[in-house]
């Protein structure tokens, strides 16, 4: 007829409240039955077959407004539910090294506008957890009020060394998830450990390993350099 007028108002308008409606019920459905990866899987099935049916069967401009319902009803209204499914959550994949979940956890969420938010949340909230359970285990192991500096500060390192490899690679390097990971460590790196602060653990860290390089020349200089190279990121 020459333009999209009847298009739009007789069929795209009814179709797409039908969609919602659709994919209403299938996340209720879904979100109990099945873990957070194998959801995940089936909104990366959900989306791919919405765009193909656009390609078979519909007009190209329905596109954007069926995979924006899509989106919406599967992962924007239950994402907190989502996240936090207690054995599959982002927490869980985390802690379980699930970097192919991950990855399509950020797929699914970094097209939808503020749509990362959540995850980012979900990873600050983990970070800062295992973080302030290192804290803690150092609180009660301190003896005399004697903290095991080095012991703490390595495990710190550690455990920003290995959150990073899951910005880098699963996060693809999102300037939302370096923020998020350095406000977890800032939460738990300035609490004191059995009354020394984290500038005297690793000062007292730093001194010692420059005792140790002085007195041992069989040293490896450049483990020594990449060591304090990971002390002025704690810094």
């Amino acid at each position: 007829m020459g333009s999209m007028e009847r298009y739009e108002a007789d069929f795209e308008m009814f179709f797409l409240q039908e969609t919602a409606s659709y994919y209403s019920r299938r996340s209720s459905s879904w979100i109990q039955e099945y873990s957070c990866p194998e959801y995940m899987k089936k909104c990366e099935e959900s989306l791919k077959k919405e765009k193909e049916r656009v390609t078979h069967y519909l007009h190209s401009t329905t596109e954007p407004k069926l995979v924006e319902i899509v989106q919406t009803h599967l992962l924007v209204l239950v994402a907190k539910q989502l996240l936090e499914k207690e054995h599959s959550g982002c927490s869980a994949l985390l802690r379980d090294g699930k970097v192919d979940d991950l990855s399509s956890m950020y797929r699914l969420y970094h097209t939808i506008p503020k749509g990362l938010e959540p995850v980012v949340e979900a990873f600050r909230l983990h970070v800062t957890a295992e973080g302030n359970a290192l804290i803690k285990q150092a609180e009660d192991a301190a003896t005399s009020g004697s903290v095991e500096e080095e012991v703490l500060v390595k495990k710190i390192i550690d455990l920003h060394d290995k959150y990073m490899v899951y910005v880098t690679d699963c996060f693809q390097n999102n300037t939302l998830f370096h923020k998020a990971l350095k406000e977890a460590f800032e939460i738990f790196c300035n609490k004191k450990v059995a009354g020394s602060s984290s500038a005297e653990l690793l000062a007292t860290f730093c001194d010692n390993l420059f005792s140790k390089a002085g007195n041992d020349k069989s040293n490896d200089e450049s483990t020594i350099e990449s060591t304090i190279d990971n002390v002025n990121v704690f810094f």
